[in-house]
């Protein structure tokens, strides 16, 4: 049995979106899903990408979040399929199954746009309501 699709990998990646949950909910990520999508779909660079945060604790937490998600699907992208994946890598694994299935982009491509994005993740736009 596959794992469930996570509703996020589907979300429509123009616009703006409003992510409100309460505490320990996965808002975190779930932005970080959606920051990965955008670098992977879209082909955004990191620093096109803007996220707003409601305290400088969270915007320490995403960033750091949004690297290692980055830096996972860079991992995954020759890693084999092993048993008991976390969530965290299975939900990666779909995104790039899904972007391997509607882009005619090469992996070698893809590899270099995330190790750049891995690289430039301090020039990420995450600040809080307030900044």
């Amino acid at each position: 049995m596959s794992a469930p699709r996570d509703p996020y990998l589907d979300l429509p990646l123009h616009g703006i979106r409003l992510i409100e949950a309460s505490a320990g909910t996965g808002k975190t990520f779930t932005l970080a899903t959606l920051v990965t999508r955008l670098v992977v779909e879209r082909g955004l660079r990191i620093g096109q990408i803007l996220a707003v945060t409601f305290t400088e604790a969270a915007t320490q937490e995403l960033r750091k979040r949004i690297r290692e998600r980055l830096q996972l699907t860079l991992d995954l992208l020759d890693a084999p399929v092993i048993e008991n994946e976390s969530a965290e890598a299975v939900l990666t694994r779909q995104l790039l199954e899904a972007h391997r299935q509607r882009s005619d982009e090469s992996d070698g491509a893809l590899r270099r746009r995330l190790r750049q994005a891995t690289l430039e993740i301090d020039l990420a736009a995450i600040f809080t309501i307030h900044g």
